[in-house]
C-alpha cells in the first residue's frame, strides 16, 4: 500500500474525518498524517466508536495500482450518499466530501498540496440576508427620487454587494470605445445596448463581468412590479477586493431616463446583511521524479481535476410535494468524474514516480459558475507556468451509445488542440466529441484553465441521459464495469502526459472562449 497506513487505520482515519464536526475538522493538521495517527493512538474509546461506524460507512478505503469497478463504486458511494444532501457549495455535506476526499490523498500517498501542509484551498464565500425593500436614491439635472425593488429595478451580483449604502458616479455607454479602459470601483456604466453585447464589450475591454466596476446598469423594457424584499441569496464566492460589479436592471421608464444621461449619481441602499462562509478545494501533489537526460521535467506539472460540488437539495421538488426525493445527489455529475481522478492518483502514486508533477484538484462550486477551478487559476498552489496540461473529468458513470458504448471515452474540444490526436497517436482510445452543438467544451472545469492558456479539455462518457440534474442521479444507476474501463483509459491518457516530454499545444487561433 502506498502512504504507509495498514487498511484497518486508513478505515478508521477516513471514519474520524467524517464523524468529526466540520469546524474543527477542516484545521489543516487534521489532514497531515502524522496528526492523524497520534491523535487515533491516543483516543482509544473513540477508536473503537469509529470503527463500528466505519463497517457500516460507504467508501473505498482500499490502496491500489489498480483500477477496479468495487473500488470506483465505493467512492462515488461516500460522495453521492443522501448524508451529503447534494453537497452544494458551501454546505457542511461539502465540506464532509472535501474531508474524505483529503483523507484518500493522504492515504494513496500525494503530499498536502494547498500550502502549509494542508489539502484544503480555503475559498471565502458570503450570502445575503435582506432586512427590507432595497432603494436605490437617484440624482440628476434637477432630479432627486428613491426607487424600489422590485418596482423600478432588481440586481444581482456574483461578487459582493454593499452591506451598507454606497454611492456610484454614472456613465452612460453608447458605443463599445465609450467603455473605459481601466476600471473604477467608484463607477456605474449605463450600458445602452443588449446584455448579451455589453457583456461582450466589457469582455473585450479586459473587465469581463464588470470585473472592477462598482455597477453595471442594464436598461430594459420590462413593466414595473410591485415593490419587493428579494430572497436571501445562497452562499457564493466573494470577488477579489469585493471589486465584482453589482448587475443592476431598470424596469419601466427609468431604463430611458438612465439612458438619456439624467442620472448623474446612484446609492444603492440594498437593505443586506453579509452572512460569510467558506469552501474548499482539495488539493494533493505528487511529485514527479524527471528522467535520465531530462530532470527538468519534474519541476512541469500536469493537472488531474474534477469537480466535487453539486447542486444540493431541490426547493422547487420541495413546494410541490414535501415527501418527494429532493436531493440532488450527483452521482454522474460529478462523484463518477472524482472517482475516477481519485483512481488515477492513487494508481500513479503506487507505481513507478511518474516524471512530470501531479496536481490533483477536486474543485467546488462548478456547477455556480466555476467557482473553484477559477479561484485556483487566480491563486496557484503551484506555479502556473509549469503547468503542461490540465486534463478534466466529468460525467464518467455511463456509456454513451454515439461513441460506440460501454468503456469508450470522448474529450471535449478535440478539434482545438492536438492533445487528441496525440494521445490516439499514442494508442489511447481517446474519442471526439460528437456533439458540439452542445458546447461541452466551455461547460466545464477546464475553462479557466483554457482562458490562463493551458491546454485543458475534458474527457466524458456522458450520453444526455435524463437523469442529468434530477434526484435520480444516484449512485446505484451508474455502470461500474463501463466505469473501470474508461477510467484505465483515463489513467493511460494520464500516463502519457506525466511521463512522456511530449506537451499539447493549441491549435491556431484556439482556446476561443
Amino acid at each position: 500500500m502506498a502512504g504507509g497506513y495498514p487498511r484497518s487505520m486508513l478505515r478508521l482515519l477516513c471514519s474520524l474525518l467524517l464523524l468529526a464536526p466540520a469546524a474543527p475538522a477542516l484545521q489543516d493538521t487534521a489532514l497531515q498524517g502524522t496528526v492523524l495517527r497520534d491523535t487515533v493512538l491516543r483516543d482509544t474509546a473513540r477508536q473503537e466508536t469509529a470503527r463500528e461506524d466505519a463497517d457500516g460507512f460507504p467508501g473505498d478505503l482500499t490502496v491500489s495500482a489498480e483500477v477496479g469497478a468495487d473500488e470506483l463504486r465505493g467512492h462515488v458511494q461516500a460522495l453521492a450518499s443522501d448524508a451529503m444532501q447534494g453537497r452544494a457549495m458551501g454546505s457542511e455535506g461539502s465540506h464532509a466530501t472535501a474531508r474524505y476526499l483529503a483523507a484518500r490523498l493522504a492515504a494513496a500517498g500525494f503530499e498536502p498540496g494547498a500550502g502549509e501542509g494542508s489539502f484544503l484551498q480555503r475559498i471565502p464565500l458570503q450570502r445575503l440576508n435582506y432586512s427590507g425593500v432595497p432603494e436605490l436614491l437617484v440624482k440628476g439635472k434637477g432630479l432627486e427620487e428613491v426607487l424600489y425593488n422590485g418596482e423600478s429595478f432588481t440586481f444581482s451580483s456574483r461578487g459582493a454587494i454593499p452591506g451598507e449604502p454606497r454611492t456610484f458616479k454614472v456613465q452612460v455607454v453608447r458605443e463599445e470605445s465609450d467603455v473605459p479602459s481601466e476600471a473604477n470601483a467608484e463607477l456605474a456604466l449605463v450600458m445602452t445596448t443588449s446584455a448579451m453585447k455589453s457583456r461582450r464589450w466589457l469582455s473585450d475591454a479586459g473587465h469581463g463581468g464588470g470585473e472592477g466596476f462598482g455597477m453595471i446598469v442594464l436598461p430594459r423594457k420590462a413593466k414595473a412590479r410591485e415593490r419587493s424584499k428579494p430572497n436571501g441569496s445562497s452562499l457564493g464566492p466573494v470577488a477579489a477586493g469585493g471589486g465584482a460589479a453589482v448587475q443592476l436592471s431598470l424596469r419601466g421608464p427609468w431604463s430611458e431616463r438612465f439612458s438619456s444621461g439624467d442620472v448623474q449619481e446612484i446609492t444603492l441602499d440594498a437593505k443586506a446583511s453579509v452572512e460569510e462562509g467558506e469552501d474548499f478545494n482539495v488539493v494533493g501533489f505528487l511529485k514527479g521524479a524527471g528522467s535520465e537526460g531530462s530532470p527538468e521535467l519534474a519541476d512541469e506539472i500536469v493537472v488531474l481535476s474534477a469537480h466535487r460540488d453539486h447542486i444540493g437539495v431541490s426547493s422547487r421538488i420541495q413546494r410541490g410535494d414535501a415527501e418527494a426525493d429532493a436531493i440532488m445527489n450527483g452521482a454522474d455529475d460529478d462523484a463518477s468524474g472524482c472517482a475516477a481522478v481519485m483512481e488515477v492518483a492513487e494508481a500513479l502514486a503506487a507505481g513507478e514516480r511518474p516524471v512530470r508533477s501531479v496536481v490533483a484538484i477536486f474543485d467546488t462550486g462548478e456547477e455556480r459558475g466555476f467557482v473553484g477551478s477559477t479561484y485556483w487559476v487566480a491563486n496557484p498552489t503551484h506555479p502556473i507556468d509549469r503547468v503542461v496540461c490540465a486534463l478534466n473529468f466529468e460525467m464518467l458513470g455511463r456509456p454513451d451509445p454515439l461513441v460506440g458504448g460501454a468503456g469508450n471515452v470522448w474529450l471535449t474540444g478535440d478539434d482545438r488542440s492536438d492533445l487528441g490526436p496525440g494521445l490516439r497517436e499514442r494508442g489511447i482510445a481517446v474519442k471526439a466529441d460528437l456533439r458540439p452543438g452542445m458546447s461541452f467544451f466551455t461547460r466545464s472545469d477546464n475553462v479557466p484553465f483554457a482562458r490562463a492558456g493551458i491546454v485543458a479539455q475534458t474527457l466524458s462518457t456522458y450520453g444526455e441521459h435524463t437523469d442529468y440534474h434530477q434526484p435520480s442521479d444516484e449512485w446505484q444507476t451508474l455502470d461500474y464495469q463501463h466505469m473501470e474501463t474508461a477510467v484505465r483509459v483515463c489513467l493511460e491518457a494520464a500516463r502519457a502526459l506525466v511521463n512522456e516530454p511530449w506537451r499539447p499545444a493549441w491549435n491556431e487561433g484556439e482556446p476561443r472562449l
